[in-house]
């Protein structure tokens, strides 16, 4: 025998309110419901329909069966999702609701990873670093910050900017950051701009405000003292430094207090000779060439000033002294400086040196013997003029001859008077013109004899 049911159109359902347990069947849409008592046209209970009356509890079962999933809404799970086939999102993805939360990834990504931003999201943080990466190529629009790079740097041309294997570099434009060497000193201090490269070798360009060290190579700019002064004049090709400058081949001195526009090589310290040595490659040419002026009591001239003791304490010379030699040497054939000649420049042997009077003696002298032995001429200080011999001058004598002269021309005796004669201190070979005789007379041992 059947049952049958309580019925009505889905519009007499809705007008009524079923007991607890009572079923209604809806003739036209041919659904079930069963009330509750409470609910206005009940509870659809009929699988039959589209669509279902009120929330389905699983009561601990599991939905099984082949089929889809379809729904218009949000899908809330307490639990784990297991999707063995493709997972296929339309929407934003939120993974994860606390910084306890993770991630982990057995797949491969076969698509591009690009934020929604450019230039606003991150990946690592400064607490939680990612180990290792691995790329093809790095594009990076601003800053790269790193405690190490450990690769082969290749501009667009393919040219080799770093070598990581030799350590070269070919570098041009910006770099930002401190750098480090492998003993972790710094190399590159960002702040300071400071440069320390110890023992390491620089290629190629080198720019920079202050250079401590030793440069091997070639030089390409100006070079400034501390004091921003232009030492080198890389435009102009001018050396300078404050009070000495060279420029197109011109040596110029700014004027020293109580110095004055002077040049001078060593110091009253210096324990060697200091010196100029100058090389001519043709013999033609002009060693040195002095431009001067004259006033007429006054002109260009070479000074030399000569003390005993040191250039810090000086003290006087002494009487014999030789206060400056300029000697010329020669090629014997087989050594370069075999002396020839000399002009010497002495304190005169004998003489009084005193306060403001130092009496000299010049000789010019040649030498057969590179100096064991010489000869020549000499003036001392009371105008006697010695010529051969030891270069001694006898006494009372303006010219002392040591040997034959010959005299093209005439030679003319001093014309002395009786009394002018008698007057001399005569000595044995005097010849003198007696101007009250009008006769030639020379001295023997114990008078004056006519010559004629």
């Amino acid at each position: 025998m059947a049952l049958r049911l309580r019925r009505g159109t889905n519009s007499e359902r809705a007008l009524i309110t079923p007991a607890d347990g009572e079923l209604i069947y809806t003739t036209d849409t041919k659904i079930l419901y069963i009330g509750d008592g409470t609910t206005v046209g009940g509870n659809p209970v009929d699988t039959a329909g589209t669509a279902f009356g009120a929330n389905v509890d699983l009561n601990n079962f599991d939905l099984i069966g082949t089929g889809n999933i379809n729904t218009t809404g949000n899908i809330t799970i307490t639990g784990n999702i297991t999707a063995d086939g493709n997972l296929t999102l339309g929407g934003n993805l939120e993974i994860g609701d606390a910084t306890t939360d993770t991630v982990s990834f057995v797949a491969k990504v076969e698509s591009h990873i690009i934020p929604d931003v450019d230039g606003a999201r991150n990946i690592g943080a400064s607490t939680n670093k990612f180990n290792q990466g691995w790329f093809n190529a790095v594009h990076v629009a601003q800053d790269v910050i790193a405690a190490e790079v450990n690769a082969n740097i290749i501009a667009d041309d393919s040219t080799v900017l770093l070598n990581k294997a030799t350590g070269a570099m070919n570098t041009s434009g910006t770099f930002k950051g401190d750098v480090n060497a492998d003993d972790s000193t710094s190399f590159y201090d960002a702040t300071t701009k400071a440069v320390n490269a110890g023992a390491g070798t620089f290629t190629g360009e080198v720019q920079a405000t202050t250079f401590t060290g030793t440069l091997v190579g070639d030089v390409k700019g100006s070079v400034f003292a501390d004091d921003s002064t232009v030492l080198v004049d890389g435009i102009n090709g001018a050396l300078s430094n404050g009070t000495l400058t060279f420029s197109e081949g011109v040596l110029d001195i700014n004027s020293i207090p109580v110095v004055g526009k002077r040049l001078t090589i060593g110091k009253n310290t210096d324990t060697e000779t200091q010196g100029i040595n100058f090389k001519a490659g043709s013999a033609a040419g002009k060693v040195i060439d002095v431009e001067g002026l004259t006033d007429g009591a006054n002109s260009t001239g070479f000074d030399f000033t000569v003390s005993r003791g040191d250039l810090a304490t000086k003290t006087a010379v002494q009487d014999g002294d030789d206060l400056v030699n300029i000697k010329i040497s020669a090629h014997d054939g087989t050594n370069t400086d075999t002396v020839s000649s000399a002009i010497l420049f002495g304190a005169e042997p004998g003489a009084t040196i005193a306060n403001g009077a130092v009496p000299g003696v010049i000789s010019i002298v040649a030498t057969p013997d590179n100096g064991s032995n010489w000869s020549g001429m000499s003036i001392n200080s009371s105008g006697q003029l010695c010529v051969g011999g030891t270069l001694t001058p006898a006494a009372g004598v303006a010219l002392d001859v040591t040997g034959n002269a010959t005299v093209t021309g005439y030679t003319k005796f001093g014309n002395l008077t009786t009394v002018e004669r008698d007057a001399l201190t005569p000595t044995d070979g005097m010849i003198i013109y007696n101007t009250t005789d009008s006769k030639f007379q020379g001295r023997t041992g114990v008078a004056w004899v006519d010559l004629h």
